[in-house]
């Protein structure tokens, strides 16, 4: 898991570098917070290819597809009976 969570922190896909430093010194990171970081980053993303006039049709389907898959990956890291307010 530290590898994985070592290879996170180097990809730039956490948007809080207090996670990102938290990370490299060994420092337990919740997955929640790991989840929300991410799912922000795939919104900005999204919004940001949604946005531009040059963006092709496709290159919003995947956009938004790749939002599609942020979210449903948060709601499957979701605690067993923890329910959605």
């Amino acid at each position: 898991m530290n590898e994985l969570l070592g290879q996170l922190a180097r990809s730039g896909l956490l948007v809080d570098d207090a996670m990102v430093t938290a990370i490299f010194a060994g420092d337990r990171v919740s997955i929640e917070e790991i989840v929300l970081s991410l799912v922000v980053g795939v919104l900005d993303c999204e919004t940001v290819v949604r946005g531009d006039a040059k963006s092709t049709w496709n290159e919003r389907r995947i956009a938004r597809q790749c939002l599609a898959v942020a979210f449903l990956s948060a709601i499957a890291c979701m605690k067993e009976g923890e329910v959605a307010s």
